[in-house]
Order: structure tokens, then C-alpha cells, then sequence
């Protein structure tokens, strides 16, 4: 009998150590931006890829049709390999989100040091706004 309340007391502590920490299958990153900005808003959810994953050198400009298009470059900055997935919403003035039907989440492997540069257009010239979210692989269903 008394083995049971020890068990309890044992899985709450278990359960407790872990409440506070982010694993590296934890939720997602954001990081949001606009037409002129010089850096990019951050939102961190997940601090194993807050720590290893950096968004760098960041452009944006209008296209002659009116619409944004935007460059960065993802970059690993631990010695390890490193899989994520990304996706990117666009918003117009009011924060509304824009209809895309390109986005999807892409999945990248990057090497120690290693980097990639992202650039994509707005579907519209009315997204001024956007959301880069960043997750681990295993969170994309």
C-alpha cells in the first residue's frame, strides 16, 4: 500500500523537472517581418532551435508587379547537424492572413556552420506583412 503513494510522488516529481523545458520535438518558432524592416520580430518556442538556428541577412523588396519579395538566410550556428521544417503566412495591412496556396512546410537538413538562403514573393501586392515559423520535423503532420 504504501508503495503506491510513493510511485505518485515520484511520477509528479518526474513530471515536474520536465514541465519547464522545451524538448527538441517542442513547438515552434516565429518570426515575423515586413517590407523595410531591418530585423525581424521573434517569438521562441522552441529553445533547442533558438539556440542553434539564426536568421541572417534579411531583404525584402517590391517586385514591379506590385508584390514583396522577401530573402534570408537560415544558418546553423551549432557544429551538429540540424532537420527542421518551414513555412511561411503572409498578412496584409489590417493583419488579415493573404490566401496562398503555395505554402506548404519544408523539410531541410543543415550541416554544422552550414546555411541556406530562402527567398519567396508575396502571393499578392496586398501581403505586406509575414510569419516565418520554424519546428522540428517530427511536429509537422
Amino acid at each position: 500500500m504504501k508503495t503506491i503513494p510513493f510511485a505518485t510522488a515520484l511520477l509528479a516529481l518526474a513530471v515536474s523537472a520536465c514541465a519547464g523545458q522545451s524538448s527538441v520535438g517542442g513547438t515552434q518558432n516565429v518570426y515575423s517581418g515586413a517590407e523595410n524592416q531591418a530585423e525581424l520580430g521573434q517569438v521562441f518556442g522552441n529553445s533547442y532551435l533558438s539556440r542553434a538556428l539564426k536568421i541572417q541577412n534579411y531583404r525584402s523588396k517590391r517586385l514591379d508587379d506590385g508584390r514583396l519579395a522577401i530573402q534570408f538566410e537560415l544558418f546553423n550556428d551549432s557544429d551538429q547537424n540540424l532537420r527542421f521544417a518551414w513555412a511561411l503566412d503572409w498578412f496584409d495591412a489590417q493583419g488579415f492572413k493573404v490566401a496562398d496556396t503555395t505554402r506548404h512546410w519544408a523539410p531541410i537538413q543543415l550541416g554544422g556552420g552550414g546555411f541556406t538562403t530562402i527567398q519567396q514573393t508575396g502571393p499578392t501586392p496586398t501581403a505586406e506583412n509575414f510569419k516565418l515559423q520554424v519546428t522540428s520535423p517530427n511536429e509537422v503532420h
